[in-house]
């Protein structure tokens, strides 16, 4: 097994997640393998960063109950992981209502956007409404993750899009020029801990065909 390791507990032979120094053991292997998976996933350079917030969370889990709102989560989070998969997104982190994840290509970020906009769309059930936020640069690259101001503004246009709506910089759209998206100018608005106004355009997925 790639990566495995040999611990000896000091407590003796025992099923290992049966005491607590073996599952202490367990837990910090799978933590430090998956920071090591996503490092060695991270490539350093250009990057493009998508953020997705699930609207209305709080509201549903007071509503749902804690049971019956986790198992719509976990749908949630089922979608976006195969959308991020299928298009060879790297995901980063998780808040349960919300994910942070990296592209080394402009064009799948954004295919993998609409294509879980359109999974939730198309699902039955409780409705599930994302809002999304794309921005493109050179991050920084820190154990695992990503850090810096194209890190900041991707959450930060996030923010500013609706339930259902795919919001993107300037700088994303015009990588994309010629790439059959559509866009609809969206105008500037001024990101908190930025001088200057950001314009950002909203991602057509629905007229996308």
């Amino acid at each position: 097994m790639p990566k495995a390791q040999l611990v000896r507990l000091e407590s003796g032979p025992s099923i290992p997640w049966e005491n607590e120094e073996g599952t202490r053991t367990i837990e910090d292997f799978l933590r430090h393998g998956a920071t090591r998976a996503r490092k060695e996933r991270l490539t350093p350079g250009f990057q493009t960063i998508l953020f997705t917030d699930l609207v209305g969370h709080t509201e549903m889990m007071s509503r749902l109950g804690d049971e019956r709102g986790r198992a719509v989560l976990r749908e949630h989070e089922t979608i976006i992981r195969n959308a991020l998969k299928q298009n060879g997104g790297t995901e980063l982190k998780t808040a349960g209502d919300g994910f942070m994840a990296s592209f080394g290509s402009v064009t799948r970020a954004i295919e993998c956007a609409i294509a879980f906009q359109r999974a939730f769309a198309e699902r039955q059930g409780e409705p599930l409404s994302v809002r999304v936020g794309l921005n493109a640069g050179e991050p920084i690259e820190e154990e695992g993750d990503l850090f810096g101001a194209t890190v900041i503004l991707a959450s930060r246009i996030a923010a500013q899009a609706e339930g259902g709506e795919i919001l993107v910089a300037d700088t994303v759209r015009g990588l994309c020029s010629g790439k059959g998206f559509l866009f609809a100018d969206r105008g500037e608005f001024v990101a908190k801990g930025f001088e200057e106004p950001v314009r950002v355009y909203e991602v057509r997925w629905r007229d996308d065909s």
